[in-house]
């Protein structure tokens, strides 16, 4: 079955051929019969071949089929019609900008934050290293020097204030280095990931919520996000889908279009054979009763 539907074209071609030669053992018994079965077999045989010489002049380039090879010969005329019409019917900006809202992203990301937890969004070396990374800015002498920019105008006058200053300073240090050991050991610590999670899960809750601060706060970025990647989308699926196509060679555009399109193609070749069987058989009935009308009735009959 499989093997009928891949050449089904060849297949009523060859019963074509074999429609015409019978109509020679037959034309020994009844002549006038013989001359229908002929006339079917002939027009089919011409519908067929015909068929097959307009497929293959799609997609093949021979020197004795003149003009054949349509699709090599027109690559760039059929890159671009295909380009623009995925641009400006099939997937046009406002289309993509469309399918992101109906995604509505934000429910997804609340959705997901609600059941999540730290070890699950990150991994654990991942997580190692970003605690790492994080203690490491938090170094006390870069705070402490944060701190003096922020006063460097300020002179203190009075030996109270630089003694307030001196006491912030040792403030900043030590709890600068106490927070810089929490986020080192919060890989470590079950406690401090469980308070992280709860947080988790809080944003998750007044993402879902949208009357929320958070959540008008998301939809404004969403919504100025989609509208960048619809503005910058403009150009770019054509001049991409170009690109692609440009890339392939003939032969492989050809197999690609080809590969799944032939096979219903074929269905060209089939009913070209047996419509031209159909108007065969009508022609030589005609011819029959132009000539012989007696002769024909009596063939009717039979």
């Amino acid at each position: 079955m499989r093997f009928l539907d891949n050449h089904k074209g060849n297949v009523a071609l060859s019963l074509s051929v074999l429609l015409y030669f019978v109509s020679w053992p037959v034309a020994l018994l009844n002549h006038a019969v013989a001359q229908i079965i002929r006339a079917a077999g002939e027009a089919s045989l011409v519908g067929g071949i015909c068929d097959l010489i307009a497929l293959r002049m799609i997609f093949e380039q021979h020197w004795y089929l003149p003009n054949s090879g349509v699709l090599q010969r027109n690559k760039q005329k059929f890159i671009d019609g295909i380009a623009d019409q995925i641009e400006r019917k099939w997937l046009t900006p406002k289309m993509i900008g469309d399918k992101l809202h109906e995604l509505r992203p934000l429910d997804r990301l609340a959705d997901h934050l609600r059941a999540a937890s730290l070890k699950t969004l990150v991994r654990e070396e991942q997580l190692e290293r970003i605690c790492l990374e994080a203690a490491h800015y938090l170094e006390p002498e870069s705070m402490v020097r944060f701190f003096e920019q922020l006063t460097s105008r300020v002179k203190p006058a009075r030996a109270l204030d630089r003694l307030k200053i001196a006491l912030v300073k040792a403030f900043a240090r030590r709890e600068c280095e106490r927070l810089r050991e929490k986020i080192r050991n919060l890989p470590r610590d079950e406690q401090l990931i469980a308070m992280v999670d709860s947080a988790i899960h809080d944003i998750g809750a007044a993402l879902l919520d949208e009357d929320t601060v958070l959540r008008k706060t998301a939809d404004h970025w969403m919504d100025a996000i989609v509208g960048e990647v619809v503005l910058r989308s403009r150009g770019e699926i054509a001049w991409m889908v170009r690109e692609n196509l440009s890339r392939l060679r003939d032969e492989e555009i050809r197999e690609q279009i080809e590969s799944r399109t032939r096979t219903h193609l074929d269905w060209i070749r089939v009913n070209g054979g047996v419509f031209g069987a159909l108007l065969g058989c009508l022609f030589a009935l005609l011819n029959a009763a132009r000539y012989d009308l007696q002769g024909l009735l009596r063939l009717l009959m039979f």
